[in-house]
C-alpha cells in the first residue's frame, strides 16, 4: 500500500469513528437524560448540545450534522408533549427551532473551533519541520565552513569579498593570517594597501583602482611587507560579480606563494651557480 492509500484509509477510518461517536454520544444523552437519579427529564437541552459539541469537535461538520439531526429527532420524540410520540406537536415548533437552532450555532462554533485548532497544530508541525531542516542546514553549513577553513589553512588560500560600492570587505581566517591582522579587525582596502610592500604599492593600486573603475577581473602578484620586516610574497586572484540588485562585488582569492616563490628562488640560484663552476671548469680544461 502506497503513502498516499494509507493516507486515504486512515482519513476513512477517521470519518467513520466520527459517526460512531455522534451516534453514542446522542445515544448517551438519552440514556443520561432519561436517569432516574440525575432527574434531567425537564432540561435535556444541555445533554443534546454537548452531544452536538462533542461530535462536531472530533469528527467534523458531517458527524456535527448527524448529531443535530439525531438531537433534534431525540428532542422532538422525547421531551416535547406530548411525548414519546412521532405526532405533530403544533405548539412546541417555536421551541423546536429554538433548538436546531442553538444546535447549528453550537455545532458550527465547534467545527471552526475544531479547523483552528487543526490548523494550529499543521502550522506547529510545520514549523517543527522548518526548525528541524534549518537545524541541519546549520550543522551542515558549520561543518563546511570548517572544511573550508582547513582547506585554507592547509593551502595558506584566504578568500576575501569587497562591495564596491560600500568598501566594506569580508576576510576568511587565512586572509587574516596572511596579513597578520586580528579577527577582531574589521577589514578595508587601507588596511590591505598598508601591508603592501612599498616598492609593489603602485601596482596594487592601479589593480584596485581597475576594479573599482571598469570592474575588471585580476590577478596579479606583489609582496607584503609585515611589521616586523619579514616580507612575504602574495598571488591575488579576483573577478567582480553583481548580486540580484545589481550591486557589484569583487570576490577573490589570496594565496602566500612565499615558500614557493623562495624555493623557486633558491633553485634558480643553484642553477646560476652550478652554471658559473661549469663555466669556470670548461675555461680551466681549455687552459690546459
Amino acid at each position: 500500500m502506497s503513502r498516499n492509500d494509507l493516507h486515504v484509509e486512515n482519513r476513512k477510518k477517521r470519518a467513520m469513528r466520527g459517526y460512531a461517536v455522534a451516534l453514542l454520544s446522542v445515544f448517551a444523552a438519552l440514556l443520561v437524560a432519561h436517569w432516574p437519579p440525575i432527574h434531567l427529564e425537564s432540561a435535556p437541552v444541555s445533554l443534546f448540545l454537548c452531544a452536538v459539541i462533542v461530535s462536531a469537535w472530533y469528527g467534523g461538520a458531517g458527524p456535527g450534522c448527524l448529531a443535530i439531526g439525531l438531537s433534534g429527532l431525540g428532542f422532538y420524540y422525547s421531551f416535547l408533549p406530548p411525548m414519546d410520540a412521532f405526532i405533530a406537536k403544533p405548539g412546541q415548533i417555536a421551541r423546536f427551532i429554538v433548538f436546531i437552532l442553538s444546535a447549528v450555532l453550537v455545532g458550527a462554533v465547534s467545527v471552526a473551533q475544531r479547523s483552528v485548532a487543526e490548523s494550529l497544530r499543521r502550522t506547529r508541525d510545520d514549523l517543527r519541520g522548518t526548525v528541524q531542516e534549518l537545524k541541519r542546514t546549520n550543522e551542515a553549513l558549520v561543518r563546511s565552513e570548517a572544511y573550508l577553513a582547513g582547506a585554507q589553512t592547509l593551502s595558506h588560500t584566504g578568500s576575501f569579498g569587497w562591495d564596491i560600492s560600500t568598501g566594506e570587505q569580508f576576510w576568511s581566517d587565512e586572509t587574516y593570517r596572511i596579513f597578520e591582522y586580528d579577527r577582531a579587525v574589521k577589514p578595508n582596502l587601507q588596511l590591505a594597501l598598508e601591508r603592501v610592500h612599498p616598492e609593489d604599492l603602485e601596482l596594487v593600486q592601479q589593480a584596485t583602482a581597475s576594479v573599482s573603475q571598469d570592474g575588471r577581473n585580476v590577478d596579479i602578484e606583489h609582496r607584503l611587507l609585515m611589521p616586523d620586516g619579514t616580507v612575504k610574497t602574495i598571488r591575488v586572484l579576483g573577478q567582480t560579480s553583481h548580486e540580484p540588485g545589481g550591486k557589484p562585488v569583487f570576490l577573490g582569492a589570496v594565496t602566500d606563494v612565499s615558500v614557493v616563490k623562495n624555493a623557486f628562488e633558491e633553485i634558480q640560484s643553484l642553477k646560476d651557480q652550478l652554471y658559473k663552476e661549469n663555466l669556470a671548469l670548461r675555461e680551466e680544461i681549455d687552459i690546459t
